[in-house]
């Protein structure tokens, strides 16, 4: 129900409550005011509970997407690259081998430490996307919260509507009980979920930051550079300086 239909319900059950007390009805003539106010409170009630429920699925889908990115960034870009990096460690291990040993030390070194790199990234990754769960079940609940203030202001306004046209003042003071109910109930779920997000939010940085921050100083340019140019100058093709790389 939308506030300019119960805006148009409430003048014509206006009118029909005038035509009624025209016909010899009886009770508080004011009565029939204060329950179109209250109608009209009610109606203003129940558009802000659509615009909220509204936001709140918004402020939802936002949430899962930039989780499902937290996900993305680290499985898309950062395995292709290591996993080019590994198979190029091992040539470089078996190439460069001597005697007995057909190993190179600080190559196998090297890929241990690789091993425990992705270990640390992904826990860091894992931390990261973890972080989105607050602010996910927070906008969850206030849709739902939301949702059920929406329905107590539409049947408050039924009842006021019922009560405006049998000039029963217990329905009016029911309708205005849910009234009551929901805009408390809308005041809880604004301040609990904003509270919520705005640490869930800070979580989501800092998180996101320390793991940019540890994929930065993990990076291993330099010696994947030398690797490089070992294997060109190994394979007999002149080495060239290679361009920095950008954190993926």
């Amino acid at each position: 129900m939308e506030l300019k239909d119960a805006m148009e319900q409430t003048e014509h059950i206006s009118h029909a409550a005038h035509g009624h007390d025209e016909g010899g009805g009886h009770g508080d003539p004011r009565l029939g005011t204060y329950i179109g106010i209250t109608m009209a409170v009610l109606g203003v009630l129940l558009a802000f509970c659509a615009a909220k429920v509204g936001g709140e699925r918004t402020e939802l889908v936002q949430a899962l997407v930039e989780q499902s990115n937290a996900h993305a960034q680290y499985h898309a870009q950062d395995v292709k690259h290591r996993v080019a990096v590994i198979g190029l460690q091992q040539v470089h291990a078996t190439a460069f081998g001597s005697g007995a040993d057909t190993l190179n030390k600080n190559d196998v070194l090297g890929m241990a430490g690789t091993v425990e790199r992705y270990l640390k990234e992904s826990n860091l990754a894992k931390t990261w996307a973890a972080s989105f769960d607050p602010a996910v079940f927070a906008h969850v609940h206030a849709q739902e919260s939301y949702e059920k203030a929406q329905l107590g202001s539409e049947v408050g306004i039924v009842l006021a509507s019922v009560a405006l046209l049998m000039r029963r003042k217990a329905l009016w003071i029911v309708a205005i009980i849910l009234g009551v109910v929901s805009i408390g109930i809308v005041g809880t779920t604004y301040v609990q979920t904003r509270s919520v997000v705005k640490v869930a939010e800070e979580k989501i940085e800092e998180t996101s930051k320390v793991y940019e921050e540890a994929r930065t100083k993990d990076k291993t340019t330099d010696s994947e550079a030398q690797l490089l140019s070992s294997i060109k100058t190994w394979a007999g093709v002149p080495a060239t300086s290679a361009p920095a790389a950008e954190p993926h």
